[in-house]
């Protein structure tokens, strides 16, 4: 059974980031398949999981958003 969990608030630094990477390493460890999305230009999440340098990913969701804004192909894969 797949199961989403969102967690938003509208409001910075209330800890959103935080409790989406400890809860995702928690359900691995539990051993459930989890996808983390991050949807922040800022790239918190992606720092916290040890990518060095989230600005120089070849892709990203801010990515895809803005080829899709602007009726651009997205290469699948």
């Amino acid at each position: 059974m797949c199961r989403i969990i969102a967690i938003a608030n509208q409001k910075g630094g209330v800890g959103k980031t935080t409790t989406c990477v400890n809860l995702g390493i928690g359900l691995v460890r539990e051993g459930k398949k989890v996808l983390l999305v991050e949807a922040d230009a800022q790239g918190s999440m992606a720092v916290s999981l040890g990518i060095q340098e989230p600005d120089e990913l070849d892709v990203t969701l801010v990515n895809l958003m803005e080829k899709i804004i602007n009726d651009e192909d997205v290469e699948p894969g």
